[in-house]
């Protein structure tokens, strides 16, 4: 069976795995859970603990969690599993690379440690946005390896913005060097944002002395509508001039 751990921060959603684990554990516990937290959440973190008197899944449970990692893989930031079934320490090991989040095994003396690791706040924001609504522009400082939550408030703030009527028409990305991305999740959930923009967008200016960067925009110009420039660190108020000019274009 699978009880709900309730005890945790709303973000966090704690499971409990005991005896033999059936389908209608999934459809009664596991996704109304789930649901829940996605609800009032883009991503979640999963504290999974398998007691002692755990004995396997039936088929129809292994099916239900198949489903559960199709089509929820990208909703867990964090999934720390709490157990010492050798054969999940293996699976675990073997396929935990491929999970778009963080994923660590704990042993059961253990738990506070990954109840811990499952509720501490995230990490500061490696990513520094600030939205200018006169010129519909958006500047963008990456510091560090971008992640999935940087595109999530840079999106909630995207959508403040278009509900007080306005239109995205500009973005200023000023790096000194190509951060990355810290996992499969954050580049998937920066494809989704700029997709779910590409129309709108009608400049982009890049801010850069790096050689790599620089050569961006040729490349960026065969995936997107908008007009894209290249401008050394010096240029960043042109480049910002530039990049504003876009929504008076439209007006």
């Amino acid at each position: 069976m699978i009880q709900e751990i309730t005890d945790l921060p709303d973000t966090v959603l704690g499971l409990k795995a005991s005896g033999e684990v059936e389908a209608e554990d999934y459809q009664r516990v596991l996704v109304p859970a789930l649901e829940a937290k996605l609800r009032d959440h883009r991503r979640v973190r999963l504290l999974y603990v398998i007691d002692e008197s755990f004995t396997g899944y039936t088929g129809g449970a292994a099916w239900e969690d198949a489903k559960i990692g199709m089509f929820h893989l990208t909703a867990f930031e964090r999934v720390a599993v709490v157990t010492n079934e050798e054969w999940i320490l293996k699976m675990v090991s073997a396929f935990g690379f491929a999970m778009p989040g963080e994923v660590r095994v704990f042993a059961p003396e253990d738990i506070a440690s990954a109840r811990e690791w499952s509720c501490e706040a995230p990490a500061e924001s490696d990513l520094k946005f600030e939205l200018l609504t006169d010129s519909a522009t958006v500047v963008l400082e990456p510091h560090g390896a971008l992640e999935a939550g940087d595109f999530e408030r840079l999106a909630e703030a995207l959508g403040d913005f278009e509900k007080q009527g306005g239109v995205l028409r500009g973005v200023l990305i000023d790096a000194g060097k190509f951060p990355g991305w810290s996992d499969l999740t954050a580049l998937t959930s920066h494809i989704e944002l700029a997709r779910t923009h590409r129309k709108e967008l009608r400049r982009i200016a890049l801010v850069s002395d790096d050689r790599l960067l620089a050569g961006l925009p040729l490349l960026a110009s065969h995936f997107v509508d908008a007009e894209v420039r290249s401008f050394n660190a010096s240029q960043r108020d042109q480049a910002l001039s530039w990049v504003g000019g876009a929504a008076s274009n439209d007006s």
